[in-house]
């Protein structure tokens, strides 16, 4: 193997390990802004009565952070697994 795959390997190994631990960081932290956001008395989710734009922003609070971290996840999985097939 020459010395640039060696080093494009490395890098796609340590972008891999990056994205895995920012995703592991930001989880935390993402539900912590969202359950915030969903009890906002502005807001207010668990209400029966909330319009269909309420509806929808309650939905898009509750599934973009699985999305974030579901995406974080598999770019360290293919930058991570791409250079050892």
């Amino acid at each position: 193997m020459n010395k640039l795959a060696q080093f494009n390997y490395l890098l796609a190994l340590m972008l891999g390990v990056l994205c895995f631990i920012l995703g592991l960081a930001l989880a935390s932290p993402m539900t912590d802004v969202v359950s915030e956001s969903m009890n906002n008395e502005m807001l207010n989710c668990t209400n029966s009565t909330v319009t269909g734009m309420q509806q929808a922003i309650c939905t898009q609070l509750d599934i973009f952070p699985m999305i974030l971290i579901g995406l974080l996840f598999g770019i360290s999985g293919m930058l991570i697994g791409g250079f050892l097939g």
